[in-house]
């Protein structure tokens, strides 16, 4: 049977010799067939696809040829990317997929009950495995089987095998569902995505070492980062290892698993239909990606979020069949998984079509559990998720979740939805469910408890919550976020020395964020000449944080006078907190970094509402969590203060006291002031500057830690950096904190190893 090859119509640049070379290479040159690919095409991908596999063979276009190494996981005549995958009823069916070279023209899998006498073989059952072949860009052909197991019995181990006379697998066990009345384990993990085979590998593991017994394996999206990268798939296969083969995926998919056709369709992987075999009970044109499966009275649903972000017609469809499910649904506890968040823990990312068309369906058939992805951190909550109704209580805990290395660039502010939250932290999770309790436990990668709680189900009512927070094992003062080594380069920015430019020199603290793998920094220059006369605002930025460029309309900012800042970006507008004349803190926003609106002195009052008395409030440094801003600030540098606003325009004392004092050591005997606060490990940081000496001659960098915001235990091993250095703070670069000193010039200094 000849060879068909579906090509388009596209620029002569992108049908390039690179194109023809892959064509030549595997022979399919002289059976090309050129289409434009209709309408028809946009809903039924996946589906075309498998009809056109059934009669012949297929190689899909190549949309961008990338420049993979095809020696790379190169398929030969024994099964590889064996993967167990849930059907509608576990109880009573599996699926099995795996992959062989294209020389492996039929392929097959055993199974038999499971029993320590090793001539169970003799019992097993034959089935012939569905085969496809795929070729994508240059990538080895390969044929994709599957097999569906059938007419098994309930809470029962099987062993099975795949392949054939060419070469089989080894013998590989699982175990079917039991009935409802059974204890239900699972696992559930965020996006797994980039080093997949390095670092996410040991996640697998973690969690495979703590719940071996598990039904099934929830993904919640991204499971890989370029979705049509024979490589990466080679790389999930490989980080999960025989896993995969035993415990069943329940994967929804995510944007990175979804790629764009050149007709402008959104549609999964290639990939995905001949890697897994999963339930195709979802709308028509979704299947096997908006799919459920009922598990130990628990009925579990996967939704296309990402068809959802650009469709609305797929919108409705998911929203009138999920209504359905949910309105005919005799299990007692209820899963949704999909990759966007209904709430985000990242201020600039928003849901809003997600939230507005499922949350109602949600709080109507009272579901349970909805396991997320895609922001790359840890929250979740239920306490308070906003209601329609005034009064009403939520009964749905709400997650998001990470299992790969990919962080977030930035603090999570935690939003007022948030009861628990994580940031750098690759995670994992074991759920268990039993009669009327589901308990959900949260493991860090090294396997140490990082959050627990139970929802208990009360007739009648919304789920109760019962915290399990477990206590910190951690060091107070992580080595990580406490010792550094000072980068020889030292320093990185300073003042120009020139009197005739505005930055002749610069003072006091700047602010570095890292946004989008970029640094900004906002800095403060003077010349000697205009001494305290004139402070204006500068910016820099650089691609590494360690070799900057000045912005080309500096001073961006000349009508205030503008230093000691701290900047924060909520939603798409960017609060810069600065001190201006006589240290009296201001406020100032931006939309694009550059331009900035000075919105006032900030308003700070007594715990009675008496407005503070005269004199400086300055070095503003803010945190901001669950819709409360906290401002920490400080009086000729005597000690800090805490206020809080909602509302950006009142600040109010926490408390009249500070909540900082200098000393009682020598080292921060006579000045004091919080530069930074960080949530790191279930607990707060504040980086202050402080001085041994009356006169403020020399300066130091010092770290405290707190539950509260409020108390504050101060590091024994204080001052963290010395050299006069002060005004400094970390700055996460993707892969650890540094910490920069801005004053009296930046210098930075890294983790010690």
């Amino acid at each position: 049977m000849g060879t068909l090859v579906f090509g388009l119509f596209l620029p002569y640049d992108s049908l390039n010799h690179e194109i023809a070379r892959i064509w030549f290479k595997k022979g399919l040159f002289g059976a090309l067939v050129i289409v434009r690919l209709g309408p028809f095409f946009s809903m039924h991908f996946k589906n075309s696809i498998s009809k056109i596999v059934a009669t012949g063979t297929l190689a899909v276009w190549a949309l961008a040829v990338s420049a993979q190494n095809a020696d790379l996981y190169v398929p030969t005549t024994t099964p590889d990317r064996i993967v167990l995958n849930v059907t509608a009823d576990p109880s009573t069916s599996m699926a099995v997929n795996w992959r062989t070279s294209e020389t492996v023209q039929e392929s097959f899998a055993e199974i038999a009950v499971a029993e320590a006498d090793p001539r169970f073989v003799s019992k097993a059952k034959k089935y012939t495995a569905r085969t496809e072949k795929l070729v994508w860009e240059d990538t080895p052909a390969a044929h994709y089987h599957s097999v569906i197991f059938e007419n098994l019995q309930p809470g029962t181990k099987y062993a099975y095998r795949v392949g054939g006379e060419q070469g089989w697998s080894e013998w590989i066990h699982f175990t079917t569902a039991g009935t409802s009345e059974q204890k239900l384990s699972f696992i559930y993990y965020g996006d797994v995505q980039v080093n997949i085979s390095s670092l996410w590998s040991r996640v697998a593991r973690e969690a495979y070492a703590k719940a071996p017994d598990a039904r099934l394996a929830i993904y919640a999206g991204d499971l890989i980062n370029k979705a049509n990268r024979d490589v990466e798939w080679g790389d999930w296969f490989r980080g999960g290892g025989f896993i995969h083969s035993m415990i069943p995926a329940f994967p929804t998919p995510g944007n990175h698993d979804h790629f764009e056709t050149p007709e402008g369709i959104n549609t999964t992987s290639v990939f995905w239909r001949p890697q897994f075999t999963l339930p195709e009970n979802g709308p028509k044109g979704l299947e096997e990606t908006c799919y459920y499966a009922d598990v130990q009275g628990v009925r579990f649903v996967s939704l296309n979020s990402d068809q959802v972000d650009v469709s609305e017609q797929w919108t409705q469809v998911q929203k009138e069949w999920l209504e359905g499910i949910l309105k005919n649904n005799p299990n007692r506890w209820t899963v949704i998984t999909f990759h966007h968040p209904i709430f985000s823990p990242k201020t600039t990312r928003d849901n809003k079509r997600m939230r507005e068309t499922f949350k109602p369906l949600f709080d109507q058939y009272k579901v349970d559990l909805v396991l997320q992805g895609h922001d790359h951190t840890y929250a979740r909550g239920m306490a308070n998720i906003p209601m329609a109704e005034k009064g009403a209580q939520s009964g749905t805990m709400y997650v998001v979740s990470v299992s790969g290395p990919k962080m977030t660039d930035s603090n999570v502010d935690r939003a007022a939805w948030m009861d628990r939250s994580a940031i750098y932290t690759q995670l994992f999770h074991v759920v268990n469910v039993e009669g009327g309790k589901l308990s959900f436990d949260t493991y860090t990668a090294t396997g140490e408890l990082y959050d627990a709680f139970d929802l208990i189900k009360q007739k009648g009512k919304t789920n109760r919550i019962i915290e399990r927070f477990p206590e910190q094992v951690t060091d107070e003062f992580p080595a990580e976020i406490v010792k550094f080594k000072a980068h020889p380069g030292n320093p990185l920015f300073k003042g120009t020395g020139d009197p005739k430019t505005w930055d002749e020199k610069i003072r006091e603290r700047g602010y570095i964020l890292r946004e989008d793998n970029r640094y900004y920094m906002w800095y403060t220059g003077y010349t000697k000449a205009s001494g305290d006369s004139m402070k204006y605002l500068g910016l820099a930025t650089s691609d590494d944080g360690l070799k900057w460029t000045r912005h080309a309309k500096n001073p961006i900012h000349t009508t205030l006078w503008v230093e000691d800042m701290c900047v924060l970006k909520e939603g798409n507008t960017y609060y810069m907190f600065a001190e201006s004349k006589d240290d009296i803190a201001h406020l100032l926003t931006s939309t694009d970094r550059i331009h900035w609106k000075d919105k006032g002195a900030i308003d700070i009052r007594l715990k009675n509402g008496t407005p503070l008395s005269k004199g400086p409030y300055g070095t503003p440094a803010v945190w901001k969590e669950k819709g409360i801003w906290y401002l920490f600030y400080e009086r000729n540098d005597a000690a800090v203060w805490l206020a809080t606003s909602t509302d950006l325009k009142i600040w109010t004392n926490v408390q009249d006291e500070p909540v900082l004092n200098a000393g009682p050591e020598k080292y921060d005997a006579f000045a004091v002031a919080f530069n930074k606060i960080i949530h790191y490990k279930g607990r707060y940081y504040g980086y202050y500057h402080a001085s041994a000496f009356k006169d403020w001659r020399e300066w130091t960098m010092n770290v405290a830690v707190s539950k509260d915001l409020i108390h504050w235990k101060k590091y024994e091993g204080n001052p963290i950096a010395g050299d006069d250095a002060s005004s400094g703070f970390p700055v996460f670069d993707g892969q650890q904190w540094r910490f920069y000193t801005m004053h009296p010039d930046v210098r930075v200094y890294f983790p010690e190893k």
